[in-house]
């Protein structure tokens, strides 16, 4: 089993719109499934009829909360908080949820002991279905933090999942730009698509992309969104690229149809098989094709064992 993580930047450059067609096209020959890793904006099940199979809230995030019944208004606790998550009312410490991080720096310096650090509901883990099609999803809760930590869920639910269904490959969409969600959906795969279009905001966040997933060592190649739209910035991607030693495996146009198949709620290979995107697409999933029967993309555990 191996994992093929998309990914992007920048936000808005076409990345989940490709994943999905991506899976698509991918699923005709290796069994598949897909995970949402975008945790804070989750939206590749929308481009499938599937139905919910499993939901159910996860803990992944810490909290400080205050027994006042031996707190003695110190207030040492908000004098140490350095995000501000402790303040003064009344003489009395009070949390502000929406912004602790649950450091455990309160708990360490109250003398009373009346500060716990304890697990809250932060996400929700969905699993979606149909015969051809299994899809993993994870969603933040409002205001909540530690969304690396319901990328890892994600993940692992995904491969719990593929083993069971003894699936060959799991096709991640990973979230835009390249924080802690970014590295939990990176780290442990076998490849690495960085969707990019060309621009110099696009660009700037490629760079920053690309130097995240090097420090993985994980192979990766760059896929040029609605490629024709600023010539020079395509050129610049190429110089990169070339100067990086990475492939450029797939320069897909800007194509209307994209937009269309997006307002049906559909993958543009399947809503409008023969749009040059979806041409384009198909050209890329070959590429990839050959990039596996090549012996390029590796599972994980072979490549530690060659290491080994």
């Amino acid at each position: 089993m191996k994992e093929i993580v998309i990914v992007s930047g920048k936000g808005g450059v076409g990345k989940s719109t490709i994943t999905a067609s991506f899976g698509v096209l991918f699923s005709k020959k290796y069994k598949v499934v897909l995970a949402d890793t975008d945790v804070d904006a989750p939206n590749l099940a929308l481009f499938f009829d599937v139905a919910e199979k499993n939901s159910y809230d996860i803990s992944t995030s810490e909290k400080a909360y205050i027994a006042y019944g031996k707190c003695t208004g110190c207030l040492r606790c908000v004098e140490v908080c350095r995000f501000s998550s402790m303040v003064a009312l009344h003489k009395k410490p009070v949390v502000i949820a929406y912004t602790c991080e649950g450091c455990g720096a309160c708990m360490v310096v109250c003398p009373e002991k009346a500060i716990e650090i304890k697990r809250v509901e932060n996400g929700r883990i969905t699993v979606y279905g149909t015969d051809h099609i299994i899809i993993v999803s994870g969603a933040l809760h409002i205001g909540e933090s530690n969304s690396g930590g319901i990328v890892d869920e994600v993940k692992k639910i995904a491969k719990q999942e593929a083993k069971k269904l003894n699936v060959d490959f799991i096709i991640t969409d990973g979230p835009p730009g390249i924080g802690c969600p970014v590295i939990s959906s990176v780290k442990g795969s076998d490849y690495v698509i960085a969707v990019t279009e060309p621009t110099p905001a696009a660009l700037r966040d490629l760079k920053r992309l690309i130097a995240v997933v090097k420090n993985f060592r994980i192979p990766a190649g760059i896929v040029i969104n609605k490629s024709e739209i600023d010539q020079k910035s395509g050129r610049e991607i190429k110089g990169f690229a070339e100067k990086n030693e990475i492939t450029v495996i797939s320069a897909i146009p800007y194509d209307l149809r994209i937009p269309e198949a997006i307002a049906k709620a559909m993958p543009v290979v399947d809503a409008y098989p023969d749009a040059p995107s979806s041409q384009a697409i198909r050209r890329l999933v070959d590429t990839v094709w050959t990039l596996v029967q090549s012996g390029a993309i590796e599972p994980a555990v072979a490549k530690k064992d060659k290491k080994g």
